[in-house]
């Protein structure tokens, strides 16, 4: 670690550290807050390395508030224990200290306000051009390798997220400008296409796990199975994540642009880099003269959605405000979302993109809960496997997940007799001493797109920014869009 990474890594410390210590003229104090925040960084780099195979980046920022409207979420991977009791010793000790310490010194009020002002004046400054790029410059001088267990170990922890943080700021608009939307086409120049449904299902943690082990009821994905054997493109999908960061995927299927394209923002498209129109197979369809609805039944803020949906196209997001609340809690279960997504296509019509993206089977999997299926039970063996009543409470939402996948399927049928239809998982589920007892190492979920009136099967493997190739392809066998309006669709690499 060079020296200039040391100071840069220990700077974010002790500019805290002078402003709580000019403010107080309590040292211990101030050491005890640095020591808690520190401890509670540790805490949550050490579980997100563990659950999430990935250390604490920049954009992390944007999920902080969650922590505290959505702590079950969250706390369960840290240990809700050790969580809760850690920050209430703290804050204790912080009040007890704050209230017996004796002053080393007269704080000066003013002169805290002036430095606090300063340190915020030089805060702003680096974030705006031209300084923003300067600054940017001088930090690429690190050789930071963009690969976080890397930079955290060679740069430190502090001095990486600073460093992704203002590089990533600093090219943003740049890495925008090659994918902005293309206009949509006058009505008149657009000729009668056939009306043809869409509907795109991000599922939560989907993936066949009857990859793990023989153990697997082979028949827990009985609707996966027919789907793809139906006429379906089936196969692994390469997500850029493991055990959570749903956004990545999410993103790169909405939009077909690979990580490469977006530098640092690939930790989270969603942070900062997806606030503007962004070109989109929402865009895309939208231009061809489709309605466009996402369907989330959950808080619309979270992953600041209620911004980046409309962004990327949608004309309609409906969550969990409106769609209300589950017969299965504590998350709305996929059977449920499926009937919502048929009464929004009944609504809507045949030319519609509908996108709904599942909670159901969210992490994480307690043992205790809603009822899990007696033959899945019977049918699987848990004794003595680790992490077994969460894996199996897993199964028991992945079958509700195939459940979800043959409502729609059916409803497509039975309603048009046509459609396209594709489903695919997020990522894997944060399982992972139960996969390293079946020796399971692999990152990719698995996807299917159907389409009616067809029954060839085909198998292909794919990164998930292609997969909005294959779903145009699909709408594009079917003459539900025009043939020249699909490069508008930032091209699959």
């Amino acid at each position: 670690m060079s020296t200039a990474a040391v100071f840069l890594d220990l700077l974010p410390v002790a500019l805290a550290g002078g402003l709580i210590i000019g403010a107080t003229g309590r040292p211990i104090f101030t050491g005890v807050v640095l020591l808690s925040l520190g401890a509670g960084f540790a805490l949550a780099d050490r579980t997100k390395r563990e659950v999430l195979r990935e250390p604490v980046v920049f954009s992390e920022m944007s999920e902080l508030r969650h922590v505290f409207t959505h702590p079950q979420l969250y706390l369960p991977f840290a240990g809700p224990t050790l969580v809760i009791g850690g920050a209430v010793a703290a804050i204790g000790l912080s009040i007890a200290l704050l209230s017996f310490e004796p002053e080393l010194w007269k704080p000066n009020p003013l002169l805290v306000f002036f430095c606090g002002g300063l340190l915020a004046a030089g805060i702003w400054l680096i974030s705006r051009e031209p300084i923003l790029s300067a600054a940017a410059e001088l930090l690429k001088e690190f050789r930071a390798t963009g690969e976080p267990f890397r930079d955290a170990a060679t740069l430190g922890p502090f001095a990486m997220v600073l460093t992704y943080g203002v590089i990533a700021r600093a090219e943003r608009a740049t890495r925008r400008a090659r994918h902005v939307p293309r206009p949509a086409p006058a009505p008149a120049l657009r000729r009668a296409q056939a009306p043809v449904p869409l509907i795109v299902v991000q599922c939560e943690s989907f993936f066949d796990a009857r990859r793990l082990s023989p153990t697997v009821p082979q028949a827990l994905l009985s609707g996966f199975d027919a789907c793809c054997g139906n006429g379906g493109t089936f196969g692994r999908l390469e997500v850029p994540g493991w055990g959570a960061n749903t956004m990545r995927a999410e993103f790169a299927v909405l939009t077909g642009i690979p990580e490469s394209e977006l530098g640092y923002d690939r930790f989270n498209p969603y942070h900062a880099f997806a606030r503007v129109p962004i070109a989109s197979l929402v865009w895309h369809l939208r231009a061809q003269g489709y309605r466009t609805v996402c369907l989330h039944p959950f808080d619309r803020s979270f992953f600041r959605r209620d911004l980046t949906l409309p962004a990327l196209g949608f004309e309609t997001f409906l969550g969990i405000e409106t769609l209300g609340g589950s017969r299965r809690p504590p998350y709305y279960s996929d059977p449920e979302l499926a009937e919502h997504v048929l009464k929004v296509l009944d609504i809507e019509g045949p030319r519609v993109f509908i996108f709904a993206i599942t909670m159901g089977n969210h992490g994480p999997w307690r043992a205790a809960g809603p009822p899990i299926n007696p033959k899945l039970r019977r049918n699987f063996d848990v004794a003595g496997l680790p992490q077994g009543g969460e894996l199996l409470r897993y199964l028991d939402g992945l079958g509700r997940s195939d459940e979800m996948l043959q409502i729609l399927l059916t409803g497509l049928q039975r309603r048009h007799g046509e459609g396209v239809l594709a489903f695919y998982g997020d990522h894997l589920p944060s399982l992972p001493h139960a996969f390293r007892h079946f020796g399971f190492d692999e990152i990719g979920s698995d996807y299917v797109v159907w389409r009616g009136s067809t029954t060839v099967a085909r198998p292909l493997d794919l990164p998930a920014h292609r997969l909005p190739r294959v779903i145009i392809d699909a709408l594009r066998a079917k003459e539900a869009i025009d043939i020249q309006g699909a490069s508008a669709l930032v091209a699959a690499r």
